[in-house]
């Protein structure tokens, strides 16, 4: 029996294979390790699940040089070495079990794998046993092998789903996307139960789908089981195995015929919003409301925030035109210059936080659901200013809002020393300028859209305080965005 306390182990994640089929028409094409779930590649999340001994032990296979790594990792080690092979498709739904069943492998004496065929967990306790097999290994991973793993024992204590098959993959991946830190969101095979101990918006959130005109209801999803227990609320919803927009859009997901369907039928929804009459002063009013006075009261909450005041200074001392304040003067500024523009003659049932992360989305069926509404407690709760769902589309197509959310980009400096956001885009940039003409093809102004946008990033700040590059990020991408509309 090897000994627990310096385990003699080999961790292999064989991350060879590229998603295919209809999975890879939701992530494009790229490795299974490469994924990005809950703002992290699907790779570091299993290497954070593994025990601190196990990380250490742990080998990445990408290529046939890291497979090449490997099997002299092997040969060179002593003949009491075991194995322990990971499939990069493998989705583990509960790592601390993943945890507990790694933490237990110094006590196993035997082989055993996840299932008979195709298995996507291997343990072989001689590691040596791989390079007999090394010709079938160096032709792909073993879950790719034919054979039957029949003297292997069946693992019972994790079994890992096959993101490899699209039915596994949305299981895996649905209601993925990350929560602020007042929400929370659990998941079972029939229900998505989202809380929050924000009662009243989670009660208004539940009231909108009956609060909104019946035409609006096809694009929701109905909520049911509302609830207050102690200082929380939530509500029910069924669960939709659908992909949302932000996974698809950051996977590179869309191409040039896939995207203009996609927004078609997005711009469809927000031109088809229904309408009801108001005079241009109540419109102005409410655009007041909505892109003035909600972002100067978020920035005074950001700058009451230690951490807030703590990341304004470090911006600010690097790149003194990103502090919080001189941007809110300046938007403040712009916004002044543009008022009439936004001034309409109708407000709009509007959604309030149409991102693409609150987009579900099949490419194939163009089948489209909104979920997590801002909310409203009365009909009348429920009317908006036409632009607002608009500069929230914008922001995640526009401003890369889930590039942001999901980790995707990074913050260096220029030669001048001055701070500047990288963003990790495929297609995306060819794909922004067909959004833009069909927006003023709608007859909408996007430098006005624009405009409003830089507000929801400046509104956005307190609201993600727990992760500090992501505030950070936010401040780039608003200059960015006021830099574009002053010299447009």
């Amino acid at each position: 029996m090897k000994s627990a306390s310096s385990p003699n182990i080999l961790i292999i994640l064989d991350d060879r294979e590229y998603a295919a089929d209809e999975v890879s028409g939701l992530v494009g094409n790229r490795r299974f390790g490469d994924i990005i779930f809950k703002r992290r590649r699907l790779s570091e999340h299993l290497k954070s699940t593994l025990p601190p001994w196990a990380r250490a032990k742990l080998m990445h296979v990408r290529s046939a040089q890291d497979l090449a790594a490997v099997r002299e990792y092997i040969e060179a080690g002593s003949e009491e070495m075991s194995a322990c092979i990971i499939a990069g498709r493998a989705g583990f739904t509960d790592g601390q079990r993943l945890h507990q069943l790694i933490e237990r492998l110094p006590y196993a004496e035997e082989d055993f794998t996840d299932r008979l065929y195709k298995p996507l967990f291997v343990f072989l306790h001689n590691a040596h046993d791989l390079i007999s097999r090394w010709p079938a290994l160096e032709g792909g991973p073993v879950h790719t092998w034919e054979q039957a793993w029949q003297d292997c024992p069946r693992l019972e204590s994790v079994l890992p789903l096959d993101l490899g098959r699209i039915r596994d993959f949305l299981s895996f991946t649905t209601g993925a996307t990350a929560t602020r830190y007042f929400n929370a969101v659990q998941i079972d095979s029939y229900y998505y139960t989202k809380s929050s101990t924000d009662k009243r918006k989670m009660r208004a959130e539940y009231s909108f789908y009956e609060s909104v005109p019946e035409s609006m209801r096809p694009w929701l999803i109905q909520p049911f089981d509302f609830q207050e227990n102690g200082d929380r609320a939530s509500y029910k919803m069924m669960r939709y195995y659908l992909a949302d927009a932000a996974l698809q859009w950051v996977h590179d997901a869309f191409d040039a015929e896939s995207f203009s369907a996609f927004v078609d039928r997005l711009l469809f929804f927000i031109a088809q919003r229904p309408r009801q009459a108001c005079t241009r002063a109540a419109s102005a009013a409410v655009a007041r409301d909505l892109f003035v006075d909600k972002v100067q009261a978020r920035a005074r909450q950001f700058l009451q925030m230690e951490e807030g005041q703590r990341i304004d200074r470090l911006v600010a001392s690097a790149t003194p035109a990103l502090g919080l304040e001189q941007q809110l003067k300046r938007y403040l500024a712009l916004y002044a210059r543009h008022e009439k523009q936004f001034a309409f003659e109708h407000a709009v049932a509007g959604h309030g936080d149409p991102c693409f992360s609150n987009i579900l989305y099949d490419q194939q069926r163009y089948l489209m659901k909104f979920i997590d509404p801002k909310g409203a407690m009365t009909p009348q709760e429920v009317w908006t200013h036409p632009l607002y769902d608009l500069c929230k589309v914008s922001h995640s197509v526009l401003g890369d809002y889930d590039f942001i959310n999901n980790g995707l980009y990074r913050v260096g400096f220029t030669e001048g020393n001055d701070l500047e956001l990288h963003i990790d885009h495929g297609r995306q940039p060819q794909l922004k300028p067909d959004f833009k003409r069909r927006v003023k093809a709608l007859g909408h102004d996007v430098k006005i859209m624009r405009l409003g946008e830089a507000s929801l990033f400046l509104s956005m700040l307190p609201l993600h305080i727990d992760h500090p590059n992501k505030v950070i990020a936010f401040l780039l991408t608003a200059h960015s965005i006021l830099d574009e509309v002053e010299n447009d």
